[in-house]
């Protein structure tokens, strides 16, 4: 979301990104609700016609589709029209009184095309979350010759809907798009329109950070999870106006029609309309879906326990803290935090042969983005429900090239065993993401400190050792640092950690 430019969360994604992706998610799942086009049925060989000459030439490729044809003039006028009258609907749907009229405009796909691009230069969460490329090989969350800004592009022109831009305070309509189906999204991106008119949502998604202001480590991991939270509440909100809209001719909404969920879920998933997303990483495709599926399901929660104002004015006025709140809503309704980790200096116990390459928060989405990858087969929950904050800090020596980097990850759970688990899971993953040979050992679980915690070691040769160690309800993790620095490091964020034992058991490729 809105972040510290000198820092980039393991997934913050750029709002202009997120406001642009909003077909590629909802295009297809809301046309469902329209009536489309079909085929005829083909004829079935021996059932009331004749079958296929097999003999006969193969049918030619259909030629290449043509550009879809500009809406007409009155079609522009209607949808123009259905703008105020959505947008009614919307304010009693929500409780969210319309202030102002919303400015519309009509635009052709160039147009959008160009506007995508620019964002995509010119936005700075999008350029940090390029910079952030290497740290998330380091995690193993995209392949290692993985393009972030060239599969962004493809994936912004695989499909495009009506979008608001709290920018201009437009809400912009395609021109070649049908109006039946951009009504649909409209009742979504007018929802914004609203948030924007209730909070000034550019302002409102910084949760209280500047954009030209580098903010202290100890806040920073704190603002990051605020400001992803958020995007869940402003995207929740907008899911459940949209299903709303496309429940209410059938006399039905969200809470009397639970199953509308189910077959919205399914539609965005099945990736029949989006290959391109359905063939990016894990990563990517969760951390686009986050903000309209568990987004959706935390508004949709409070909706049914506290009622309406409690969820849209009053979620604004009092938005959840964390991913956590968001992923399990009873924390956000009985108020529950969490008190993240102290961060020491940082730079300072790397120095100084190291320098920072960045920093970020980890949340309990974090968590569960890990455990999709690490262990795609289980359920994340009995991993990111147990996360009690954590943070990164992945730098390079000085001596080094710098796309080298090291990382040192701190993670903190609800009890030993969590940390335990934890430990478990990542140190699965170690020998996939550095490509160890096969027979050597994933690692060795030895004794790790006098807290009765353990440790995962690896000696990868030039890539340096890798250690995953417990201590308590914490996991600390080194990757590629020196043994001088990583000694320091273990001595101040692990109390009382012991050095491994000189007998401890090593994997060496």
């Amino acid at each position: 979301m809105f972040e510290n430019p000198s820092t980039v969360g393991l997934r913050r994604l750029s709002p202009a990104f997120l406001i642009l992706l909003l077909a590629l998610l909802l295009g297809s799942a809301a046309g469902q609700t329209v009536a489309q086009p079909t085929e005829p049925p083909k004829p079935v060989p021996g059932v009331g016609a004749p079958a296929q000459d097999q003999s006969s030439p193969q049918r030619q490729p259909a030629p290449p589709p043509q550009p879809p044809k500009p809406i007409t003039k009155a079609q522009a006028k209607e949808l123009f029209r259905s703008v105020d009258e959505i947008l009614q609907f919307v304010s009693q749907d929500t409780g969210l009184p319309i202030k102002h009229k919303v400015k519309r405009k009509l635009i052709t796909r160039d147009k959008v095309e160009r506007f995508v691009e620019k964002r995509l230069k010119d936005d700075k969460d999008t350029q940090r979350l390029e910079r952030s490329q290497l740290v998330l090989k380091k995690f193993g969350m995209i392949p290692p010759d993985y393009d972030l800004h060239s599969e962004f592009l493809k994936l912004l022109s695989e499909q495009v809907a009506a979008y608001y831009d709290s920018k201009t305070k437009t809400v912009n309509l395609l021109d070649w798009v049908q109006p039946e189906l951009q009504k649909t999204v409209l009742a979504h991106e007018l929802t914004h329109a609203l948030q924007d008119q209730a909070v000034d949502l550019e302002k409102w998604g910084m949760a209280g950070a500047k954009d030209d202001l580098p903010l202290p480590d100890q806040q920073e991991q704190v603002v990051e999870e605020a400001q992803a939270a958020r995007q869940n509440v402003t995207e929740g909100q907008a899911m459940v106006a949209m299903l709303d809209y496309t429940l209410a001719p059938a006399g039905v909404n969200i809470l009397t029609a639970p199953d509308a969920v189910n077959a919205m879920r399914a539609a965005m998933a099945d990736g029949k309309d989006a290959p391109v997303l359905t063939a990016s990483p894990i990563f990517l495709q969760e951390s686009l879906l986050m903000p309209y599926t568990f987004g959706l399901d935390f508004v949709r929660e409070v909706l049914s326990k506290k009622g309406k104002t409690a969820a849209f004015a009053g979620m604004l006025g009092r938005p959840p803290i964390d991913t956590r709140q968001v992923m399990e809503p009873g924390t956000y309704i009985a108020r529950e935090d969490v008190t993240p980790p102290t961060i020491p200096d940082l730079d300072k116990l790397i120095a100084p042969d190291y320098k920072r390459y960045d920093f970020g928060g980890m949340g309990e989405f974090d968590i569960y983005l890990l455990a999709k990858q690490y262990a795609p087969g289980t359920d994340a929950k009995q991993y990111y429900s147990h996360w009690r904050g954590g943070y990164y800090l992945a730098a390079h020596a000085k001596s080094e090239p710098e796309d080298q980097i090291a990382l040192l990850y701190l993670s903190r759970w609800d009890s030993p065993e969590g940390a335990a688990a934890f430990a478990k899971l990542y140190s699965s993953y170690v020998p996939k993401r550095y490509k160890v040979p096969p027979g050597v050992a994933p690692g060795a679980s030895i004794g790790g400190d006098t807290s009765g915690g353990t440790m995962f070691e690896w000696d990868l040769g030039q890539e340096g050792k890798v250690t995953i160690q417990t201590h308590g309800s914490d996991v600390l993790v080194l990757e590629g640092f020196d043994d001088t620095t990583a000694i320091r490091i273990r001595t101040t964020l692990l109390q009382d950690a012991r050095q491994p034992a000189a007998t401890s058991a090593t994997a060496k490729p």
